[in-house]
């Protein structure tokens, strides 16, 4: 995918040819088995041929994973925003990922005024960090590990790195399901929230029936399932936490 006689690059030359950096919202188009297989691979040549090409090797680019879409569930949606989610630890900085899956929809697709307004000052909460050194600026949070810790009932703690102060949700907390390798559902967790003693981490409360109440080995951890899910985890400079999944649930 390469620009050099692109529009983009003309239209930016006939500016001027120097430029600040990218803002770059896009890949619901490639919600395909096949889009979301080669998505990492297109993504890194798309932002290595624009920095080539302006002849800006660090070139600063923050991109927006896809949010919600009211339509019936593909996986194929999901599997996107979890490669969205990797390249950040992919490409050099300055780069980086802000989250829209929390933000209010004006239609099937499209993110609300209000959200995009919201969506505006995390993609420049980046852009400070990186380009003024703001080192108190974290990119929200991001999970680290999910794993299982014995008690009466069963309870699985999430950690979370890069989070601004604490975590918060508005209401009840949700958007987390535990599910088998194959995306079906394993309804076991009958409450979410911030652990108060550690809010950087979240603990769910399950309870599961399986011989001696352990899950099953090919259950993981997902936040965002579907096309259309409701998640309201964030950090306290409004840095929303990604979908994410699958990932491994340790120590069963």
């Amino acid at each position: 995918m390469l620009f050099r006689s692109g529009a983009t690059l003309r239209r930016c030359k006939a500016a001027g040819g120097k430029i600040k950096g990218f803002l770059w919202h896009q890949g619901e188009a490639e919600s395909s088995p096949q889009g979301a297989k080669l998505f990492q691979e297109k993504f890194t040549h798309l932002v290595e041929s624009f920095r080539q090409d302006f002849g800006q090797p660090n070139l600063p680019f923050y991109y927006v994973q896809i949010g919600r879409y009211i339509s019936p569930d593909n996986i194929d949606w999901n599997r996107v925003q979890d490669a969205q989610r990797q390249m950040e630890m992919l490409i050099p900085p300055p780069f980086g990922m802000a989250v829209s899956i929390d933000l209010a929809l004006d239609d099937a697709i499209h993110v609300g005024t209000q959200g995009l307004k919201r969506l505006g000052i995390r993609l420049a909460n980046l852009a400070i960090r990186d380009l003024f050194d703001d080192l108190s600026i974290q990119c929200g949070p991001r999970p680290v590990s999910a794993s299982v810790e014995p008690s009466i009932w069963k309870r699985i703690r999430v950690k979370f790195d890069h989070v601004n102060g604490n975590l918060i949700s508005e209401g009840r907390l949700n958007g987390f399901s535990i599910r088998k390798s194959t995306g079906e559902p394993i309804l076991c967790i009958y409450d979410q929230y911030i652990d108060p003693v550690h809010p950087t981490e979240v603990i769910l409360e399950i309870q599961v029936d399986w011989g001696e109440n352990i899950l099953p080995e090919d259950a993981v951890l997902w936040y965002g399932f579907g096309n259309d899910p409701y998640c309201n985890l964030r950090d306290e400079r409004d840095m929303a936490c990604p979908v994410f999944g699958p990932i491994p649930i340790q120590n069963r």
